[in-house]
């Protein structure tokens, strides 16, 4: 058997397992599945909210991006184009503490914006229910957007352009003929692929829906499990969640795949020049975003200084800084190992059986409700594990599981055109397994692997839920401290720690972003 075979047994045991186990522990646990919710007003109202948001949160984002995009795309003078679009992939990937605490900084009940709202909305102002849900979920996905639709506009080949022009076409029969062509086939899996994200949001809807009227099942799988303790019930939801979700995921994998991660390449070749007026009016709006995506970082500066550096607390800081790396440093560590696994298996058109599997071990933990295989392994080793000793192996592990899809996604394609042009070659030069992989593999992978590494230990770093279950107050981590601080209405403190939290999260951009073999990252170049 094939060395990666010999691997592969045990990672698909612990993968599929996982999932299992924690279903299997809230189906056997005191009673079965709670079928009369299928009845309760409550549940409609639960899943109507949860696709109402999901819905409107994915159409904002794309209709905002379109407009800017298409700017971003053909304004070839637009000032600090290549910092902005690095600064979106920030805003992504960005951990959603950060910008729950900068939004209530901005609007919530004391914000320094809210007065200003107040008098504007006769009706009165709050940050908290679907506005401030509406609000983080576009500021977390436009970037995303901006990001892919600008790309398949610089995708349009200098040709094309030119045919366009010699034809005459201006204004919306070009854009018919050749813009809407290169767009219309990303849309749709750019819309659902947002809706997906928003459909299985939980610290946002968790941290501004503003009390039970406005619930996600995301957020009712942890009040049912977490406040409750009303496994039935948590089952049911979680049940819902995984035929919905997994039939958007299936869906968005049939319309087609993103490539939202990689930099923009800078080289488009000739282009029309926009008009004046539609060139300013496109970079007043370049603006407005800029203000939108930059702003509730930027007001947490001054809630710092307001609160006074001497007060602040920077011994519970360092403490949660350290637990947050070292959880973060593990957790991207097995990601990156079990992705890359799997991708070399995937990536094996021999075998499509196999491929079919680890691709299904892989990104199968997108559908599974994080809350349901957090409590579900809680429940299914609480006789046998004491968690409070060993809930930090849970946090690396299960965080690890989230990070899997993303980092699979990334690596699976870098390792396709390995396999596909160079394993045929490297295998002639006849050397050991090891000395193959040190030499050879590794280096011609080092651009992805450096980037999966950058993007893991950003979305690892930004944990909430699973800490929330299975951390203690030793072992405090960053989003955890941040959660505790805004709930206490110590925001300058809480400002502190998110600012501290973005400046890791730059750290883990940089990673992804930096070019091999250089020195430094060449941040808005």
């Amino acid at each position: 058997m094939k060395p990666d075979r010999v691997l592969l047994w045990p990672v698909l045991l612990l993968l599929f397992g996982s999932s299992a186990l924690a279903l299997l522990a809230l189906t056997g646990w005191q009673q079965p599945t709670d079928l009369h919710l299928w009845q309760d007003p409550w549940f409609w109202q639960v899943l109507r909210f949860t696709f109402w948001q999901a819905l409107l949160s994915a159409l904002f984002s794309v209709v905002l991006a379109l407009p800017l995009a298409r700017v971003l795309a053909l304004d070839s003078g637009l000032p600090g184009k290549a910092a902005f679009l690095r600064w979106c992939l920030l805003c992504f990937v960005m951990p959603s503490l950060i910008l729950i605490t900068g939004l209530v900084v901005m609007f919530g009940h004391s914000g320094w914006l809210t007065p200003l709202l107040t008098r504007l909305f006769h009706s009165g102002w709050s940050l908290y229910g679907l506005t401030g849900i509406l609000l983080a979920h576009v500021f977390l996905n436009l970037p995303l957007a901006v990001r892919v639709l600008s790309a398949q506009w610089s995708s349009i080949p200098s040709s094309a352009w030119k045919m366009a022009a010699q034809l005459q076409l201006t204004g919306f029969r070009r854009f018919l003929l050749l813009e809407w062509p290169a767009l219309r086939g990303v849309l749709p899996a750019l819309s659902g692929f947002i809706f997906l994200l928003c459909f299985n949001s939980f610290a946002v809807v968790l941290a501004l829906g503003g009390g039970p009227g406005v619930s996600t099942l995301e957020v009712a799988i942890y009040q049912a499990l977490k406040y409750q303790f009303n496994p039935s019930e948590a089952l049911f939801l979680a049940g819902v969640q995984l035929l919905l979700a997994g039939g958007l995921f299936w869906l968005i994998s049939r319309w087609g795949k993103l490539q939202w991660l990689a930099a923009p390449s800078g080289e488009t070749g000739w282009q029309p020049s926009l008009p004046g007026v539609v060139r300013w009016l496109g970079r007043g709006y370049y603006l407005l975003v800029l203000l939108f995506l930059t702003l509730p970082t930027l007001s947490l500066a001054p809630a710092v200084i307001s609160r006074g550096w001497a007060r602040l607390p920077w011994s519970q800081l360092g403490l949660a800084s350290g637990w947050s790396l070292i959880f973060a440093l593990a957790a991207s560590l097995l990601a990156l190992l079990m992705a890359l696994l799997l991708a070399w298996v995937a990536a094996e058109p021999a075998r499509r059986g196999w491929s079919k599997l680890a691709e299904l071990a892989a990104l199968h933990h997108l559908v599974v409700p994080g809350m349901v295989l957090s409590v579900g392994l809680y429940i299914f080793f609480m006789a046998q594990i004491n968690w409070l000793d060993w809930g930090w192996v849970a946090v690396i592990w299960l965080n690890a599981l989230v990070a899997l899809p993303f980092a699979f996604s990334q690596l699976k394609p870098a390792v396709f055109v390995y396999r596909s042009s160079y394993q045929k070659l490297a295998a002639s030069l006849q050397l050991a397994p090891w000395l193959h992989w040190q030499r050879v593999i590794l280096p011609s992978l080092q651009p992805a692997l450096l980037r999966v590494t950058g993007l893991c230990l950003v979305l690892t770093l930004g944990d909430f839920a699973i800490f929330g279950i299975f951390g203690q107050a030793e072992h405090r981590t960053l989003p955890w401290l941040i959660h505790e601080l805004a709930g206490a209405y110590r925001l300058g403190e809480a400002a502190l720690a998110s600012l501290w939290l973005l400046a890791l999260a730059f750290t883990g951009l940089w990673l992804l972003e930096k070019k091999p073999g250089r020195c430094r990252a060449e941040w808005g170049r």
